[in-house]
């Protein structure tokens, strides 16, 4: 008795303080963040670099220039990127991605300092049937914006021969829609998805006239455990029983460990309707 006493003791003592603390959080060594994607369209694709920064600093994080970027395949192919002219840190190419190949992505700073990472592109089996909009009469009646009532809905197939990892993003005349998460993405495993997609609903609510996108990206099992542990981290509830947040896990290389993001490589889906018509 006199334990528990003493434990809700403590617990009124720490809630009844009203001081704002500053935590005196030990600064960690930079580290640097890479984030790459390269799918099988013949379009650009990309690598961007960025440093990890304080934990009390403000604004978007370092971007990295100067680095020697490059991604090689299982079949002999090399692909050099090169600096945006616009784009501070991002670097780019364009080729076309080949589904069954292993890309390796080796990126060199100027400073010496040297990252790996490799993914594999699985094939994307046809999956979705169709990509439909719905108009949905509650929301009519009242919609929180005037004119957005119309509802994205997707349908299709997923065949259960295998074990599979996929992300879902939707559009809006481009620009991204936000789920829960505020990441702007969904991800699942098969086993979740089940065999039929019966009516997937997009996060926001759409005007007519608006093009409605979808993409449906295969993804890696390293791609899947670390969309995973980010949606973890954004969805934390950062009690104090809650587990300490880590970073989430990365197929990026660096002999100390000094890495963090995800080297990407995905076959994707993509649909598209303009709402209302």
């Amino acid at each position: 008795m006199k334990r528990i006493l003493l434990i809700i003791s403590t617990v009124l003592v720490l809630f009844g303080c009203e001081e704002p603390i500053q935590l005196d959080i030990d600064q960690t060594p930079t580290r640097y963040v890479i984030d790459g994607l390269i799918t099988d369209e013949l379009t650009t694709h990309y690598v961007k670099i960025s440093t990890s920064a304080d934990f009390y600093a403000e604004g978007n994080t370092p971007r990295v220039s100067g680095a020697v970027v490059e991604v090689s395949d299982d079949t002999g192919n090399t692909y050099f990127f090169a600096e945006s002219e616009t784009e501070k840190g991002k670097y780019e190419t364009e080729f076309e991605g080949v589904p069954g190949r292993t890309y390796s992505l080796a990126v060199t700073l100027p400073d010496g300092e040297e990252f790996t990472a490799s993914d594999a592109m699985a094939f994307m089996p046809p999956i979705v049937d169709s990509l439909v909009w719905e108009i949905d009469e509650k929301e009519r009646e009242d919609p929180d914006d005037e004119g957005f009532f119309y509802k994205l809905r997707i349908f299709g197939r997923e065949p259960q021969a295998t074990k599979d990892y996929y992300l879902f993003k939707f559009y809006r005349n481009d620009t991204i829609q936000n789920f829960d998460s505020q990441t702007g993405i969904f991800f699942a495993d098969d086993e979740l998805i089940g065999e039929f997609i019966y009516g997937l609903e997009a996060p926001e609510y759409y005007k007519e006239g608006d093009e409605a996108q979808f993409e449906m990206y295969r993804l890696s099992r390293d791609a899947f455990l670390f969309y995973n542990d980010l949606n973890n981290i954004v969805n934390g509830d950062g009690g104090m029983f809650g587990p300490s947040p880590a970073n989430p896990r990365s197929n990026i290389q660096h002999a100390n460990g000094l890495a963090l993001g995800l080297f990407q490589v995905s076959a994707v889906e993509r649909s598209s309707i303009i709402v209302g018509e």
